[in-house]
């Protein structure tokens, strides 16, 4: 999803700002980094299915198919979603804030 909607830098910041508010599992800074990655690929994974759950069937079809024609243009996965009066940012907004809400109060995200 990051080479659609969400650079490696985005997630990174957002990471790292609740890693600060937070007691980690980790003893080491090589557990830092890994543990750093994990969180990030865990948002990542969140924000996808916080938007593929936003669609219907017939949209998640019509999505897929032109993901699988057009897999190295991100702007059709943006366009796609303003066809379909999807609010993306909102929904990227809600998963970042549920994530780290369940990130702060101890969760598993990953």
């Amino acid at each position: 999803m990051e080479d659609y909607l969400l650079d490696r830098e985005t997630l990174m910041q957002f990471i790292d700002s609740l890693m600060k508010k937070r007691t980690l599992p980790v003893n080491s800074a090589e557990e830092l980094a890994k543990y750093r990655e994990e969180q990030m690929h865990a948002l990542d994974d969140y924000v996808s299915q916080a938007i593929f759950g936003s669609l219907d069937s017939a949209q998640t079809a019509a999505l897929s198919d032109l993901l699988n024609r057009e897999s190295e243009n991100p702007d059709v996965f943006r366009d796609f979603f303003e066809h379909e009066n999807i609010n993306l940012e909102l929904i990227i907004t809600g998963a970042f804030e549920s994530f780290g809400k369940n990130f702060l109060a101890g969760g598993q995200n990953g």
